[in-house]
């Protein structure tokens, strides 16, 4: 039915797939070997991320914890302690989608940090709200990074900070 042209036109476009496609025949494990790379990638995400996180927590604690409207000095001093922790996100090597969120999210929280204290000379209530803001926002990054830990084989990753009894914070491990 196919002839001896047939035969040998398919002969060649199968020597040609496997020499134009290598990989083809083996893609399941191609696939996984790609599957583990990400994997391995996503976890030297993850350790950094807790590292750079830890750090970020240690600048804006004091800030973030503060009971009372901040004094024009404390407001220098934050902002420094804010530069510092921005300046620790100015990369955003990408990962996974775990990995990316968490980054974002702490990212987002400094941020709203920032703009918190360019609102407090003009409106405390402002300020304040938007230093709220930001605590709620670090605490979903935590529980996000917490995920990507348990995923990449890290176990539970804690840079939560103190709680504030905020409406929408989390906790550790995701409980209100």
């Amino acid at each position: 039915m196919w002839g001896s042209g047939g035969v040998l036109l398919g002969l060649v476009l199968g020597v040609l797939g496997a020499l134009v496609v290598p990989g083809w025949f083996d893609s399941p494990s191609r696939v996984e070997e790609l599957e583990q790379q990400y994997a391995a990638r996503d976890v030297s995400l993850t350790r950094d991320l807790v590292a750079l996180a830890e750090q970020a927590r240690t600048d804006v604690t004091e800030m973030v914890s503060a009971t009372a409207a901040p004094t024009p000095e404390q407001l220098v001093s934050w902002k420094s302690a804010v530069d510092r922790a921005a300046a620790r996100f100015a990369e955003r090597p990408s990962g996974g989608t775990e990995v990316n969120l968490a980054r974002s999210g702490f990212a987002g929280a400094i941020s709203l940090l920032d703009r918190s204290l360019a609102a407090y000379p003009v409106s405390a209530p402002l300020g304040e709200s938007l230093r709220k803001d930001a605590v709620v926002a670090w605490s979903v990054a935590a529980n996000q990074l917490d995920l990507a830990g348990i995923k990449g084989g890290l176990g539970h990753v804690h840079v939560f900070l103190p709680t504030q009894g905020l409406p929408g914070e989390m906790e550790e491990h995701g409980h209100p």
